[in-house]
């Protein structure tokens, strides 16, 4: 039998099952969700803006095209939008008192499409200012925090989303990643996100100029994940960097037999004794699916990757964004503290900077381009060093050490930001278990460039094989004082 709590949690899936068997109504559905967000948001506080009333004519509508045998195929599911990104006539303020009034004048075409395909869109979610840090919290909205466990943060910049998926506030959720924001909140909030390949989703302009910044989907489980993908992938007419439509296959191709290169810290990042721990429980799943694993050296160092990623990212469109920003105040508290930290982070870069983290960008490249050479199907390796970081956690403030080492306050935890200067790599979060703190752990499956389907497979297949949180016990409880 279902209880309450069961039903919060079932996947996309399973709800269309039962809407179109006539077990379960939209209506109802969003209901107990609603129900869900009175009930918990005012500790988690993952919502931007209400859409509940649209939401429930839409519900009715849901009802009604399922009765005639019209139901198109998100039909009723709800999706919760980061708030990064558009939604015709409503407003888009990226967390920040500056864009709280900005009403978007068209939808991002990835929104467009689930909503074409009948889900229902009832919240937009929050994100840390301008989405420019690992911690969700801002002026505007206040601070985010883990279901969890409220004293952690639901990482960033789509914590709001992840936040939102953990503790049953939606079925669905959009995210954006341009240093890790759809993989860190997916891993401590105990959900599966991907950061797809440049061009495989829509940008907006201008971020088309901007090749480290992505959307992609979040889901509990792998088939909504994969779902989504497929109906959220393709192109879209003005966008440059698009990538041809990639379809699903309704069977992901079998991973008996396939390679994994595990690495521990990618050579240069603290890991946390339960990350490392969970990370090697995972894989061990894999080996059980008949996957070959083996630990592998990447060369790579604590000062080329941060050279790499800022020197990338800090000098091309961001840095003109915040120049933009910058000329837009009237007075320095207008934004953040953390905003001014990295407006003077990218105007602090060294001379040269572009020219030395273009070289290092194809070594890294050219170290991981040997790993896929030698035959590997995939990368492994956790997507954070620490479980979380304190949900009030400041990123330039806070002094942050792993096993006792000193680490950047802002990057020095995560295990995302490469890949978003080798962006053309295809990235899955999965979960492998649980901290003392009760904070998720994850992994991060990297394929071959535009291998999306091998990435798929694996992240499916070891579903499968994994414990699986919401649960039994295994549901967010919401712990810790705050």
């Amino acid at each position: 039998m279902t209880t309450d709590l069961e039903r919060l949690y079932l996947p996309a899936c399973a709800q269309l099952r039962l809407f179109r068997a006539g077990q379960l109504s939209p209506v109802e559905m969003l209901e107990a969700q609603l129900a869900r967000i009175e009930a918990v948001n005012p500790r988690v506080n993952a919502v931007a803006l209400q859409l509940f009333e649209e939401a429930r004519e839409q519900a009715k509508h849901a009802e009604d095209r399922y009765r005639r045998g019209a139901a198109r195929a998100l039909e009723g599911v709800t999706l919760a939008v980061k708030d990064d990104t558009d939604i015709a006539g409503k407003p888009t303020a990226s967390g920040s008192g500056l864009f709280k009034d900005y009403i978007a004048p068209a939808s991002h075409p990835m929104v467009q499409r689930y909503v074409d395909a009948g889900a229902i869109v009832h919240m937009k979610t929050t994100v840390p200012e301008f989405c420019m840090s690992g911690v969700t919290k801002s002026a505007l909205w206040g601070v985010t925090r883990n279901p969890w466990n409220l004293e952690y943060t639901p990482a960033g910049s789509s914590g709001g989303s992840g936040a939102a998926l953990a503790a049953g506030m939606t079925t669905l959720a959009t995210g954006s990643d341009a240093g890790g924001s759809i993989r860190l909140p997916a891993s401590v909030n105990g959900v599966y996100g991907v950061k797809p390949p440049q061009g495989r989703f829509p940008t907006v302009v201008p971020w088309t100029l901007s090749p480290h910044s992505v959307y992609g989907p979040m889901a509990r489980t792998m088939s909504d994940l994969a779902f989504m993908y497929d109906l959220g992938n393709g192109p879209a007419g003005y966008d440059h960097t698009a990538q041809p439509k990639l379809r699903m296959p309704a069977r992901m191709p079998t991973v008996a037999g396939m390679r994994i290169a595990y690495s521990p810290d990618l050579g240069y990042a603290q890991i946390d004794p339960e990350v490392r721990r969970n990370t090697e429980a995972a894989l061990r799943h894999f080996e059980a699916l008949g996957v070959e694993v083996e630990e592998v050296e990447l060369g790579w160092t604590p000062e080329k990757v941060t050279e790499a990623f800022l020197g990338t990212l800090l000098t091309g469109y961001w840095r003109n964004f915040m120049d933009n920003v910058a000329e837009m105040v009237s007075a320095p508290t207008d934004v953040s503290d953390h905003f001014w930290h990295m407006h003077e982070r990218s105007h602090g870069l060294p001379a040269g900077i572009v020219e030395r983290a273009a070289e290092l960008v194809a070594e890294l490249n050219q170290h991981i381009a040997a790993v896929y050479g030698a035959g590997f199907d995939a990368i492994v390796c956790p997507t954070t060093g620490l479980p979380s970081v304190a949900a009030i956690n400041e990123p330039f403030v806070d002094k942050l050490s792993i096993n006792g080492v000193d680490v950047d306050g802002l990057t020095g935890w995560w295990l995302t930001h490469p890949f978003n200067v080798l962006y053309t790599h295809p990235i899955i979060v999965a979960q492998t278990g649980r901290a003392a703190s009760n904070v998720p752990t994850s992994i991060q499956i990297i394929a071959d460039r535009y291998d999306d389907i091998t990435a798929f497979a694996l992240a499916a297949a070891y579903e499968r094989a994994a414990p699986p949180l919401y649960t039994g016990d295994a549901f967010p409880d919401f712990r810790g004082r705050i």
